[in-house]
């Protein structure tokens, strides 16, 4: 499986996939064991996995299939997630979840994996949203602002999309909304102010030279 890891700042680092169906099978499990609302934080087999999505997801629900590998353009994980997988709670693991693993073995923790795929469309929106959660996660003063700009709207809306994807655990929700905030990303229409405050604090806090290689990496791809 062919995947480039790349290091966005020190601690977030960025893997570029070939397609939606190899980062998909990559990070399924991985990302589940950190937000799914069903398998957040239990160890799990990809058979349970797949029954249960096709239960609950609103594609599964609709076509009886299981949808995922088409549903899921970008990944994000924090270091610690990966721990019960490195102490082989998860096994047998997929090769490539072995391949994902062997690449992150020696990175320095705390650090924050995100990943996309070289033919999504909107390639430059999804890693900035990717980064956002990066930066959610690594930068303090990001977190503790961008938690102050949320906390004066009503994101009730906002959160009740996210649950209804199937894709989300309540803790993770106010993180969600502010990577989405970045470029309206929902179909319920968030408030233009929170837009434009959430890209204020994305720019502020991720810097020009990061801004820079984002647009690098996605107008090679593009």
């Amino acid at each position: 499986m062919a995947l480039e890891l790349t290091s966005i700042t020190p601690n977030i680092h960025l893997g570029i996939f070939e397609n939606q169906f190899n980062i998909a099978s990559t990070c399924l499990r991985f990302q589940e064991y950190y937000e799914s609302p069903e398998f957040k934080g239990k160890v799990f087999t990809l058979e349970e996995f797949k029954e249960w999505y096709i239960k609950n997801s609103p594609k599964g629900k609709a076509t009886g299939k299981f949808t995922y590998y088409k549903d899921w353009n970008g990944f994000n994980l924090p270091s610690w997630v990966f721990d019960i997988f490195f102490k082989g709670e998860f096994n047998p693991l997929s090769r490539k979840e072995k391949n994902l693993l062997n690449c992150l073995e020696d990175k320095e923790k705390p650090f924050y994996f995100i990943g996309v795929h070289k033919k999504t469309e909107e390639l430059y929106e999804t890693l900035r949203h990717e980064v956002a959660h990066g930066l959610f996660y690594t930068k303090p003063e990001y977190k503790e602002e961008t938690l102050d700009a949320l906390s004066k709207f009503d994101l009730t809306e906002a959160k009740e999309e996210l649950l209804s994807k199937g894709g989300y655990h309540p803790d993770v929700l106010l993180d969600e909304c502010q990577a989405y905030a970045l470029c309206n990303g929902l179909q319920v229409q968030l408030p233009e102010s929170l837009s434009i405050k959430m890209n204020r604090l994305y720019n502020k806090h991720a810097g020009v030279e990061v801004i820079k290689k984002i647009a690098e990496i996605s107008s090679k791809f593009s």
